[in-house]
Formats: C-alpha cells, sequence, structure tokens
C-alpha cells in the first residue's frame, strides 16, 4: 500500500510511528511531515505491509525476447511491418511492433540512397564505353528486356510489343 505521491521514505515511516506512539492522532502527523492523512492512516493500518503490493500494471504482450528479435530483423532490412510480422509469427497488431522498433535505441530511420556512389573506375569505364560505341546506330538496336519480339516467316516481319 502506498499514497498516490512519493513513497514514504524510512526515515518518515520512522516519524510516523514515533509520534503515533507519542499520542498524536492522524492529522496533526501529517500536517507534521506535509503529507495526505490519508498516506498516514494506510501506512498506520498495516506498517507491514506498506510498499510491498507489486503494481505491475498491464502484462507486456511482447517478451524481451520478442523485443530482441524484433530489433534484430528490422535493424538492416527494408521489410515493412507487417512483413516482419508474418516472418516472425507474432500474434500481436502491428502497431506493438512499431512501438518495439521505436523503443530500440539502436535502430535509427535513415532514407535509403537511390545507388551507389559512382568510383572512378566505374566512371573511367562508362567513358571508355561510350568512346567506344560512338559509331553504334542505337536505334537498330533491340533490347530484349524492354521488348518482346515474335519473328514472322522468311520476310522477316518482326512484331515488338512494349511491356
Amino acid at each position: 500500500m502506498h499514497c498516490r505521491g512519493a513513497l514514504l521514505t524510512s526515515a518518515e515511516q520512522a516519524q510516523i510511528e514515533a509520534l503515533h506512539v507519542a499520542g498524536l492522532s492522524n492529522r496533526p502527523i501529517a500536517v507534521q511531515l506535509s503529507r495526505s492523512h490519508g498516506c498516514v492512516n494506510k501506512y498506520l493500518r498495516n506498517p507491514s505491509e506498506y510498499n510491498k503490493k507489486l503494481n505491475n500494471g498491464r502484462p507486456k504482450v511482447l517478451t524481451a525476447n520478442d523485443s530482441r528479435r524484433i530489433g534484430r530483423l528490422a535493424s538492416n532490412s527494408t521489410l515493412s511491418i507487417a512483413q516482419m510480422r508474418a516472418q516472425l509469427g507474432l500474434n500481436v497488431s502491428k502497431m506493438t511492433i512499431w512501438r518495439s522498433v521505436r523503443r530500440n535505441t539502436n535502430i535509427t530511420q535513415e532514407i535509403m540512397r537511390k545507388a551507389p556512389r559512382l568510383t572512378p573506375q566505374h566512371k573511367e569505364a562508362r567513358l571508355l564505353f561510350a568512346r567506344s560505341n560512338m559509331t553504334t546506330q542505337w536505334n537498330k538496336v533491340i533490347f530484349s528486356d524492354e521488348k518482346s519480339s515474335t519473328w514472322m516467316g522468311r520476310m522477316g516481319i518482326v512484331i515488338i510489343g512494349g511491356t
């Protein structure tokens, strides 16, 4: 049992007991200690049980192990919260997982770079490719990954469809 304010210190508890034994009622004791009389009443009703009751509140849905697993999965991945929940097999809401990720101090949100930066070697290779293909007629080149083509008969008719 405790008051809504700060818990009574051991010195305050000793003072309450001494003043109570000296014959003071609860209200003057409370005024002298700057505490509420309800707090003094609760303490004097059962001093041995004061501050023994656990006030746990609502039980946690995620265990410490679950929180670590979420942090491990979220630390270097591009998975969505729903995908993380499915992969870990947790029966909790997306918001619970989101709060766990936000609470983890080891994870920072960063915007991903669009592409790796070009090194001087990459730039040199691009220049070399461009110089060697200056005379290539690119409008006559069919890129197979961009178009689907069908070759028809002996005349070489080509049907190209964009995808």
